[in-house]
């Protein structure tokens, strides 16, 4: 169960599908000429959250349970991009 949001600033590029699809726990953040994604701090639906997370093109979003493990993104889903960057 995911219990906790954390969303890497550098990694984010800002296209929205995440606070978009889940507003409940994540928002935009403005800094001078770009948006990112911050977690609210609240969360939403066990499901949205996860569809908003692997929905990200970057895989800036964590989703972390209560014992602080990592449940997003895989190290599957993390070779996976690193395959399509790899072209």
């Amino acid at each position: 169960m995911i219990s906790k949001i954390e969303v890497e600033e550098a990694a984010c590029i800002g296209c929205g599908t995440c606070w978009v699809a889940c507003p409940q726990a994540f928002k935009e953040h403005d800094i001078g000429d770009d948006l990112k994604a911050l977690p609210t701090g609240g969360l939403g639906d066990q499901h949205v959250m996860r569809a908003a997370a692997e929905g990200c093109p970057t895989l800036a979003i964590s989703l972390i349970d209560a014992a602080g493990e990592v449940l997003f993104p895989t190290e599957e889903a993390k070779a996976a991009l690193r395959a399509t960057a790899d072209w």
